[in-house]
């Protein structure tokens, strides 16, 4: 999570649920609020997203920091229920969280520092439309061979439909 002011508004809460394999976003929210309910609403959002026939059975694990939505009872007890693994990095782990610090610092950096919003809205739908069509279709990171989180999660889907195919 990262926040942001957002003009008379105040703070602005941005969640991310980052696929670490492909660094691509497959779950976010914007509110007004920092409480577990929005958390809850993103990991829907990306779960929704990348199993829609559901998680259970899937050896997933969530990452995250130490933070009061992360560790709350309501979130932790709905990553269960749902077979999620939870991992916490600790504050001294230089790697730790590191993956998805840079895509919130990518966020910053080309959406958040620049712009002014004007509105909840605008915000919301400048922070989708980047997410969607910049950053998952075309941002390349050199982990994935210079490709884009869509591309690379292409070639890995085709990979795996090929593999599935020869067997």
């Amino acid at each position: 999570m990262t926040k942001f002011i957002l003009g008379s508004s105040g703070w602005c809460y941005l969640i991310v649920v980052l696929d670490w394999y492909t660094k691509e976003i497959v779950g976010w929210k914007l509110s007004l609020r920092a409480k577990t309910s929005e958390w809850k609403e993103a990991l829907d959002r990306a779960l929704c997203r990348k199993f829609p026939c559901g998680v259970r059975g899937q050896g997933l694990s969530l990452i995250s920091d130490n933070g009061l939505q992360p560790t709350s009872v309501a979130f932790m007890t709905e990553t269960a229920e749902l077979d999620i693994n939870q991992i916490f990095c600790s504050y001294d782990n230089p790697r730790g969280n590191a993956e998805t610090e840079r895509v919130i610092r990518a966020i910053k950096e080309e959406l958040l520092w620049l712009p002014e919003f004007g509105s909840f809205e605008e915000a919301e739908a400048r922070i989708g439309a980047w997410i969607e069509e910049d950053y998952n279709r075309l941002y390349v990171h050199s982990a994935l061979g210079y490709l884009s989180p869509e591309e690379f999660a292409q070639g890995w889907a085709q990979t795996q439909e090929a593999t599935s195919q020869g067997a």
